[in-house]
């Protein structure tokens, strides 16, 4: 009875150390922003955003949107670890709107961006 009891209590403890041990990884969203000469475009404005799909209690309305500009390297970075649950099977696909001032035009471009859980998703955009 004793042996039994102290291999169930080795069990629960592993089974505690296995799950706490468990770490995710980031889940970051990069849009870079490039010329057709593939020259960076700093100060671009990037706006991702999403809306819930069918059969999820956000369904058609905005459940992300975030907006953050381009550095001198022509790369906006995004952080959505803190939106990520755990055992997702998929995370998010985002619209991609971008407007980037110059000295004689403003030019937007949209797209898309499929976020993959745990991981540095990346997408370039050009502007013509």
């Amino acid at each position: 009875m004793n042996k039994s009891r102290i291999f169930l209590m080795g069990i629960i403890a592993l089974a505690f150390v296995l799950v706490s041990c468990y770490s995710e990884d980031p889940t970051i969203a990069e849009v870079r922003v490039v010329t057709v000469n593939d020259s960076p475009v700093g100060g671009a404005e990037v706006r991702l955003f999403g809306r819930g799909t069918e059969g999820d209690a956000e369904a058609g309305n905005i459940r992300f949107d975030k907006t953050s500009f381009t550095g001198s390297n022509g790369i906006a970075s995004f952080d959505f670890t803190p939106d990520f649950k755990s055992g997702q099977s998929g995370f998010a696909i985002l619209d991609v709107e971008i407007t980037a001032a110059f000295p004689d035009s403003t030019v937007f471009i949209e797209g898309i961006i499929r976020l993959q859980p745990e991981e540095t998703t990346r997408r370039t955009f050009r502007i013509e």
